[in-house]
């Protein structure tokens, strides 16, 4: 039976049995959305006490851990579903590829996918980056001084990205944009379009 809607199409009533087999996905792409949705919780909850200043930065990671209850609870789970949702997007790259399933006619699917794994890598990255310590500012003036070898585009890409050739307050809040609001935003609509395509696109046949 035609699906009618979007919801029919990410939930429909009935599956054929080999698809919701476990083996048939691990439930990698489910899992990272879990964790997707956890990070964006518990980064709502942590972003009261955050701010995107050098000084607003250092203070309100200190109020976390040591100050707010519960504070370093909330920021260490958010930390490690960061690292679970990468592995768990990696796990699931790795295994499209394993199973042929970027071929004809779900390739432009494995495109949006590609984007979400460049993005959750991104996200990871600039939430590195928030903690503003000796290690993710080094971190981030390492990213930024090899933008800047880009040929024709890398004088314009700091100056986007970092607010200059040098990493300083300007580019720590363009990550703390992109960490809580372009990043999640942009994968949130990507991912349900993600899932959409899924159902659009139907099976696939494993690779040989």
């Amino acid at each position: 039976m035609k699906q009618k809607s979007f919801i029919d199409h990410i939930h429909p009533a009935r599956l054929p049995e080999e698809r919701i087999r476990i083996s048939s996905s691990f439930c990698l792409g489910g899992a990272a959305f879990f964790l997707f949705i956890m990070l964006c919780m518990t980064g709502l909850l942590l972003s009261v006490y955050y701010i995107p200043t050098p000084d607003g930065a250092i203070a309100g990671l200190h109020d976390l851990d040591q100050v707010i209850p519960f504070g370093r609870l909330i920021r260490s789970f958010h930390f490690w579903a960061g690292q679970l949702m990468v592995i768990a997007v990696l796990l699931h790259t790795v295994r499209i590829v394993a199973a042929g399933a970027y071929l004809p006619p779900r390739h432009f699917n494995w495109l949006i996918g590609l984007v979400l794994m460049v993005l959750t890598l991104g996200l990871d990255f600039s939430g590195y980056v928030l903690r503003w310590d000796s290690r993710s500012f080094r971190a981030a003036q390492v990213i930024s001084q090899l933008l800047g070898q880009i040929p024709l585009m890398g004088p314009a890409l700091q100056k986007i990205l970092f607010g200059g050739s040098q990493m300083a307050e300007p580019g720590l809040l363009r990550f703390y944009i992109f960490h809580c609001l372009g990043g999640p935003g942009l994968s949130f609509i990507l991912i349900m379009y993600h899932f959409w395509r899924v159902r659009k696109d139907g099976r696939f046949k494993k690779a040989l």
